[in-house]
């Protein structure tokens, strides 16, 4: 089991240099906005929120997504103690993140959790838009380890927290 457990440790930091090394210059401005807009569901927040506005004040509309994202993104901070993962930049000391450095533990992602969250309830409500909010939360996530802060394995826990929040919220409320 433990060199099972230090196998995935080590494809998830291999799959994270493959990433982290892919730069394109005009991309890195677009991951640092995704990255700064998704900070504790603040996209998905405002998405829900100007909807609301725009379609007729409907409670749900608003109550599911905002209780999908702070629920993920609670379950992912809590998590976070329980595992404390040193971030990539810690584990290794010649990543320089492309964003100020968080202090919270690595794993899971709630920038990931929420997002995944975000972009499932609003795209059930307002499937018009399913495919721009999808590729958002894509890349929210994404810019995660782009910018240097998170392993693959980190947003791969927090996308499983946001879609298995959003699917629990979807049906219960």
């Amino acid at each position: 089991m433990k060199r099972l457990v230090l196998r995935i440790r080590d494809a998830d930091r291999a799959l994270f240099r493959v990433i982290f090394h892919v730069k394109w210059t005009p991309l890195t401005p677009i991951m640092r906005a995704f990255t700064v807009a998704g900070r504790a569901g603040a996209l998905w927040g405002v998405f829900a929120f100007l909807a609301y506005l725009a379609t007729g004040l409907e409670t749900y509309d608003l109550l599911v997504p905002w209780t999908a994202v702070a629920v993920s993104w609670l379950v992912a901070e809590v998590a976070k103690f329980l595992f404390n993962r040193a971030r990539p930049f810690i584990s290794d000391t010649e990543i320089a993140p492309l964003i100020r450095t968080p202090s919270s533990s690595s794993f899971p992602s709630g920038h990931s959790a929420a997002a995944a969250a975000g972009a499932i309830t609003l795209s059930a409500i307002y499937p018009a838009f399913a495919p721009a909010l999808i590729l958002s939360g894509f890349l929210v996530a994404l810019s995660r380890i782009y910018l240097g802060v998170h392993y693959p394995f980190d947003v791969l826990a927090g996308i499983l927290i946001g879609t298995a929040t959003a699917a629990i919220v979807l049906v219960l409320v």
